[in-house]
């Protein structure tokens, strides 16, 4: 099959999802409320089961056990200069306070560094877990965060992700949070510019360990049966969840039921994973998933496709692709055929359901269809989220069917070109330039304390190596017949080094941590475990402590020059094996 008939055979296949279908999934999943081990979860972890069933696919549901946190009520009592009671939201993790906190109220601009020790304190934005964290951290007894708008916005504060080990579990929150919409907000701040306020907090939440589902569902490829893309969303949400994450499960059964009538032409699999844990668990899911799986992920997965928060009114901005550099490629084209506009590389944040980074899974997509940024009225707005987000006002009425439509459109072209294309659309020239960006501002700001000259020489070999792996895939993966389906010795041989370059990439670039762990739920900046060089060119290069950080980073640069070398072998033995 030369290039034009595959490009019309993903044309067919594309034009064979249905919106109305999309939405139906959509109205009875957001029909009920699903908080994590809820009885509306429940109810929705049986309806993807019996749906994937009926079309032929392996299905589990395995029954877990997590650290959850359910947030029951919440409220704010003025006792002085008046009395009044104000009702808002507490997030997961808080401190649990039913019979209340009583203390000074102090208001402390959003970002200021004002003395909030002995106090409980006001300032504006979400309740998230590295703000929350530091107010913590500086002594505060209790938090209060004003949304923006007239709803308050359901949060977390754990900055552990997923699941606490004896060396995180000290994080775990130990004050009480609450969050206001933005009048009660403004009323406290009015008061607090005017003199001492005393107020009483409660809080209550149910934070334990419960049991919750994980749903999975998978199709095999054909040649290539032991390899698949995790696809995956979480089931749990925030009140009826229609944007969050309704249509995302809606988008992943649809995408199902295409690949479903075409598993005749699918090479490699596709693994549909549901997680609870995700909204009041902090990823707690998929971090047991990674933790439980960790073998079959490393050898078999080949991309980690996750899918949040699709077809929200007004989200036309498709400006970027959130996504690793090594699939940037894929996310642009796709995005350019099924939409038509052209995005940037968006390197990709610690959230979602990001728990695969220290195995080397590759990862396409977080959020793909965006409010435009004139749509961003607030800072304390996430950005790209409509206001509705993490709201009881995200209901059915604020879908748009046509950008669901596209947006599954957009999914279940990377799908199908993931698991038909005979090599695999990764790309690792985009890797390397990153690579060599983020070093020279690295080398930039150590100044002459640090040389990096040996890692960035390994990065500038690895990119002309890699680029001549891209032009060998491109010109296999146009030689190699589509139909009928048969082994593609060739193609296959150059997949499992594409995968295993991001095996060796992605920890250096990604993750503070080794392979078997999981960094905080705070964000990472790019290679991490070098960071610490931004200080070293202001050092007293005489003194004890920049002696012991040089020759940190010479440990640190020596394993990034691991990587790039062990990258650089796997390219030149595959390239050799062609020649």
């Amino acid at each position: 099959m030369d290039q034009s008939e595959r490009e019309k055979r993903e044309l067919q296949v594309v034009g064979e999802i249905s919106g109305e279908q999309l939405m139906e999934h959509t109205a009875f999943l957001s029909a009920e409320d699903r908080e994590s081990g809820s009885l509306g979860e429940a109810r929705a972890v049986r309806y993807f089961r019996d749906f994937m069933e009926n079309l032929g696919f392996e299905t589990e549901i395995l029954e877990i056990e997590n650290l959850i946190s359910l947030p029951i009520r919440a409220s704010l009592r003025v006792l002085s200069p008046e009395g009044r009671e104000l009702v808002g939201l507490t997030p997961s993790f808080s401190a649990s306070v039913p019979d209340g906190l009583e203390g000074e109220l102090v208001y402390c601009p959003r970002g200021s560094q004002g003395d909030v020790a002995g106090k409980i304190v006001l300032s504006e934005g979400l309740a998230a877990p590295l703000p929350s964290y530091e107010m913590e951290r500086r002594g505060a007894i209790g938090q209060v965060w004003i949304n923006w708008g007239e709803l308050p916005i359901n949060c977390i504060v754990n900055t552990i992700w997923g699941h606490p080990t004896p060396e995180t579990a000290h994080r775990l929150p130990k004050t009480p949070v609450i969050s206001l919409n933005e009048s009660d907000g403004a009323y406290l701040r009015s008061f607090c510019s005017q003199g001492p306020v005393k107020v009483r907090l409660f809080t209550e939440l149910k934070t334990d360990f419960m049991k919750v589902p994980l749903a999975l569902a998978e199709v095999k490829g054909l040649t290539e049966p032991d390899k698949f893309v995790l696809f995956n969303g979480h089931i749990d949400s925030w009140h009826r969840g229609a944007s969050d994450n309704g249509t995302a499960n809606a988008c992943m059964l649809e995408t199902a039921r295409i690949l479903a009538k075409h598993r005749g032409e699918l090479r490699r699999g596709v693994r549909f994973a549901w997680w609870s844990g995700h909204s009041q668990g902090r990823y707690s899911g998929s971090t047991w998933y990674a933790d439980h799986y960790w073998d079959d992920l490393y050898r078999h997965a080949i991309v980690h496709l996750n899918v949040d928060s699709l077809g929200c009114q007004g989200a036309t901005d498709y400006s970027e692709v959130e996504c690793t550099a090594e699939m940037y490629e894929l996310g642009k084209a796709v995005i350019e055929k099924y939409i038509g506009q052209s995005p940037k590389y968006s390197r990709i944040g610690r959230s979602g359901d990001n728990s695969f980074w220290s195995i080397g899974l590759p990862t396409l997509f977080q959020l793909l269809s965006h409010q435009p940024p004139e749509k961003q009225e607030r800072e304390a707005l996430v950005k790209g989220l409509p206001w509705f987000w993490h709201t009881a006002a995200d209901t059915i009425d604020k879908i748009d069917p046509e950008i669901l439509l596209n947006d599954t459109r957009v999914y279940m072209a990377a799908l199908w070109r993931l698991c038909t294309h005979p090599v695999l659309p990764i790309h690792f020239v985009p890797v390397a330039d990153e690579l060599d960006e983020i070093l020279s501002g690295l080398q930039e700001k150590a100044g002459r304390a640090f040389d990096l000259g040996p890692v960035r020489r390994r990065v500038s070999a690895f990119r002309s190596r890699a680029a001549e792996l891209s032009t060998l895939c491109r010109k296999v993966d146009a030689e190699t017949s589509d139909l009928p389906l048969c082994s593609a010795p060739r193609a296959e041989r150059l997949n499992r080094c594409l995968m295993k370059l991001s095996r060796l990439l992605m920890p250096v670039n990604y993750c503070a941590t080794d392979p078997f762990d999981m960094d905080l739920a705070i964000p990472i900046p790019p290679l991490p475990r070098l960071q610490p060089l931004t200080g070293l060119g202001t050092m007293d290069p005489t003194s004890w402590d920049f002696k012991f950080l040089e020759r940190k980073m010479v440990r640190e640069r020596n394993r990034l020059c691991f990587a790039l070398d062990e990258a650089q072998a796997r390219i030149e033995e595959t390239l050799s094996a062609f020649c």
